[in-house]
């Protein structure tokens, strides 16, 4: 059997894994990425992040085709495209990503192993490729594996019309009609597509807040605007049962009301992917969602193996993953110690409308006992809001009233996430409100709503009010 020796080996290709790998060889360690799927990319790049984003996009492409910009009412029937097409730019683009990665790893010298690893002892990996079986001697072990949606016991998931994550990619048809099963960020955002394309969308949520991370304002003002986009809403119920047919899928609700679509989506949670990668013969152990606890250097219980990414849990973004990926690496090759980040960081949701947020929510704080002051602009009152015709949109400022500093930004609306990186960097250097009122903006701009959000809090802070 051959047998190779590396300084780090990753295994997973996923943005963790990616970035370790770039980063460890950028360090002069001999690198090697063992990855299981055919092409690199995780997740993130295949069925995840890049693969429903462009979906989004070409549906907003498709929403400009038919908007008259001056009349602001839609002039005629959207176009109609088959799933082959819809689909088509979505693949483009994970191609162009895909090769783009193996450019990365063939520019830096890392080497890529198409295969499934399994630990046989702590220093020594066994990897089935297509090649053959090999082995893998590494003096350290960077595990960046990633997640999968999570099936619960009881869902039938062999049924066609019972879609996860990952599936509804693959469809061969565009839905009439679909349930979505949880309000979290996968089961919003494809809801939003779906409904945009004009698929009949119920969404289902047993708590009783979509996005229950999110400011309440920003909650309740996507709601408000997937309402008006067509999606139906059962917030704070659960199901009692679940049966998939041969033509649709029966979800019957714990209030006794029974919903049918042609398929649902299953969007409740994920599951890390360990399974077959011999844990148990390095004494690593996994929580109930086989995720991965790791110290604040990324390393598991056995120091020389490390763990990144999706599979040590939250927060589970990808620009958390690439700065895990690259503190793991670091420690690796070179000792220097690294840190959990736990904030505060931006967070975008690709909804429709998108929201974004930094620091923590009204209710947060008001569960703090921290004072604090609130400053809204709405897009509808800016200029170039007017010029977007958007109808929902708001930029939303939390800040200390005694010094006026900020403590967090909530926006709901279109470059949500872009404009919150205005109110991070602001935040990152202890800036207040006032930077806000004093500087000058682009007009007309959307980022011109700090300047209207930061004076409407000072409005209030003097006792005038708010707005």
């Amino acid at each position: 059997m051959a047998s190779t020796t590396y300084d780090v080996a990753v295994i997973g290709s996923g943005p963790a894994g990616e970035k370790a790998a770039l980063e460890a060889a950028r360090l002069g360690a001999k690198t090697l990425v063992i990855e299981r799927l055919a092409d690199p990319g995780g997740a993130g790049t295949l069925s995840g992040t890049i693969p429903s984003k462009s979906l989004r996009e070409t549906v907003i492409f498709l929403e400009r085709r038919t908007f008259d910009r001056y009349a602001s009412v839609r002039s005629e029937p959207a176009p109609m495209l088959t799933v082959g097409e819809l689909m088509d730019r979505k693949n483009r683009v994970i191609a162009a990503r895909v090769a783009e990665i193996l450019a990365g790893y063939r520019k830096a010298g890392v080497d890529f192993l198409q295969g499934r690893a399994h630990f046989l002892v702590p220093q020594l990996l066994g990897v089935e490729s297509k090649a053959g079986p090999t082995q893998v001697r590494a003096q350290k072990t960077i595990i960046a594996v990633g997640t999968s949606p999570y099936h619960p016991p009881g869902v039938d998931f062999s049924c066609p019309r019972i879609l996860d994550s990952d599936r509804i990619l693959e469809l061969k048809e565009l839905p009439q009609s679909l349930l979505v099963y949880g309000g979290g960020v996968i089961g919003c955002e494809y809801a939003c597509i779906f409904a945009r394309l004009g698929c009949l969308v119920t969404l289902v949520e047993p708590r009783g807040q979509v996005l229950n991370f999110l400011d309440s304002d920003l909650s309740l003002a996507l709601v408000r605007a997937m309402s008006a986009s067509g999606v139906q809403f059962r917030l704070g119920q659960d199901f009692e049962s679940l049966k998939g047919q041969t033509d649709r899928v029966r979800l019957t609700l714990k209030t006794g009301e029974v919903l049918e679509s042609q398929y649902l989506l299953y969007a409740n949670g994920r599951q890390g992917n360990v399974q077959g990668l011999g844990l148990e013969q390095v004494g690593i152990e996994v929580n109930h969602r086989n995720q991965i606890e790791v110290n604040e250097n990324y390393q598991t219980l056995i120091p020389h193996i490390y763990a990144v990414g999706d599979i040590i849990g939250m927060p589970s973004l990808v620009s958390i993953s690439n700065e895990e990926g690259r503190m793991a690496a670091r420690h690796s090759v070179t000792g220097q110690r690294g840190h959990k980040i736990t904030g505060p960081y931006p967070c975008a949701v690709y909804t429709l409308p998108e929201v974004a947020m930094i620091g923590p929510t009204e209710e947060a704080l008001k569960q703090s006992g921290k004072e604090y002051k609130v400053g809204i602009a709405h897009y509808q009152d800016l200029a170039r809001g007017e010029i977007l015709g958007v109808q929902e949109g708001l930029i939303k400022l939390l800040f200390e009233p005694s010094t006026g500093k900020l403590l967090a930004v909530h926006i709901l609306g279109q470059q949500a996430s872009e404009l919150i990186h205005i109110g991070q960097a602001v935040m990152a250097f202890g800036g207040t409100v006032h930077y806000f009122v004093e500087e000058i903006f682009n007009f007309p701009s959307l980022s011109s709503g700090y300047k209207v959000a930061a004076l409407n809090g000072l409005k209030a802070l003097a006792g005038a009010g708010p707005t």
